[in-house]
């Protein structure tokens, strides 16, 4: 590639996770519309030294890091407009200290580490036991404590103990105050429970198509913004003579769109699938006779890409994983042609492990799927599902477009493969 596909590549890494800093940035300021200025920072500063951060492993915690930036040097950011969304998103405005907010939503929410976060405050590592006791705080305030007060350790290490990850350097400390603490398993079980609650509320912020657009055009090259400008000119001049066009088939248009109403209305509706349960069924078949069910048996992911891409009617732009740092390779991709809906596959083998991952895109939302325990890994929010089989995790890489991994290995390591796949490692 020359230089300028290559910048284009870094700058599309970046304009994915538009939706990831933008709810970061609601999440901590309260406010719908400064999020969406924070989020135009965000992307404008990355823009000015985008070659500098054409490496980075996570475009989406270096948007973070700016955001955070902007967030904490405006004082004058005031809670609001963001109440409608969930009740459990409002409740963030107990935690009336902005570096504590900040800190419990890159911690519960976005799932940064405590040395991600650390620098997110502070721009340093060096940090990290302030952090803990500002979280500590802010966990406090958010959770609630009427009938006991707890330790520090136990608020600013609670989500590593619910994870079963408690540092070592604290652990004799953390357990220590943990058995003094009769009401922790009561804590604990709640502190999962709303930490689930409030990574599901966060994920429905999403950016318009319209706004994703606009920060593309921040980070786009100054040859392809003339090439668009050049595009509009000439979709404005040919305004006109497609409206005339258009008035002449007004009429007809009328008369067909009653004709069809009436066929609509009085034809058979064709049912949705159980995506679950045939997915399901279809990963286990992949997985037992892979290539022989792949319509494109292929090694190589620019064949994938452009098979996928080019593959007609699809109703969503299908993302295909990398994930060589994982040990995985490309098998080949098919897509599922059902009557309701079309579903992209991606198969991916491990040749030390001997085993197999599925990544489907179809359109949808993970709340049509049934509730389940929710996941954050790295800042992928995902729900989980599993048989005595199969595990599978589902999450929404953009509006409308519904994305499952499956396969035999654990809910973590499936987010894992697909984390590092969508950031291209």
């Amino acid at each position: 590639m020359n230089q300028e596909q290559l910048f284009n590549v870094y700058a599309e890494r970046f304009c994915t996770e538009a939706d990831f800093v933008y709810r970061f940035s609601a999440a901590v300021t309260l406010n719908e519309r400064e999020a969406h200025r924070i989020t135009h920072e965000a992307f404008k500063k990355v823009a000015n030294t985008l070659a500098q951060h054409a490496e980075d492993e996570s475009p989406a915690f270096t948007l973070a890091v700016q955001a955070a930036r902007e967030i904490l040097a405006n004082q004058a950011v005031k809670p609001a407009g963001l109440d409608h969304l969930d009740p459990v998103v409002s409740e963030l405005a107990h935690i009336k200290d902005r570096r504590a907010r900040l800190a419990f939503v890159a911690s519960d929410v976005c799932g940064f580490s405590p040395e991600e976060t650390s620098v997110l405050l502070s721009g340093s590592r060096e940090s990290v036991k302030d952090t803990a006791q500002l979280l500590a705080a802010a966990r406090e305030a958010f959770y609630g404590s009427k009938n006991q007060t707890f330790p520090a350790v136990i608020w600013a290490h609670l989500a590593e103990a619910v994870d079963e990850e408690v540092p070592a350097a604290v652990a004799g400390e953390f357990e220590k105050a943990r058995k003094a603490v009769s009401s922790f398993d009561d804590l604990a079980s709640v502190f999962r429970l709303r930490r689930g609650q409030v990574q599901l509320a966060v994920q429905h912020l999403n950016l318009s198509a319209q706004d994703v657009d606009k920060l593309r055009n921040l980070v786009a090259s100054v040859d392809v913004r003339h090439t668009q400008e050049a595009q509009r000119i000439e979709e404005i001049s040919s305004f006109e003579a497609r409206g005339r066009f258009m008035r002449q088939l007004a009429f007809a248009g009328v008369a067909l769109a009653v004709v069809f109403f009436v066929v609509y209305k009085g034809a058979p509706r064709k049912s949705g699938i159980n995506v679950l349960e045939v997915l399901s069924y279809e990963s286990l078949a992949l997985v037992e006779d892979g290539k022989e069910r792949l319509d494109l048996p292929s090694d190589n992911i620019e064949e994938v890409k452009e098979y996928l891409g080019s593959y007609p009617e699809l109703g969503f732009r299908p993302k295909v994983l990398t994930a060589k740092s994982a040990g995985m390779s490309i098998e080949g991709a098919t897509v599922l042609d059902y009557d309701s809906t079309k579903v992209s596959v991606v198969l991916y083998t491990d040749p030390n492990k001997r085993d197999r991952i599925l990544h489907y895109t179809l359109s949808g939302e993970t709340g049509d799927l049934p509730k389940a325990e929710p996941g954050n890994f790295q800042g992928l929010i995902y729900q989980t599902y599993a048989s005595d089989r199969l595990n599978m995790i589902a999450w929404n890489p953009a509006p409308g477009v519904l994305s499952i991994a499956a396969g035999t290995r654990g809910a973590t390591d499936l987010a894992d493969f697909v984390r590092k796949g969508s950031l291209g490692m």
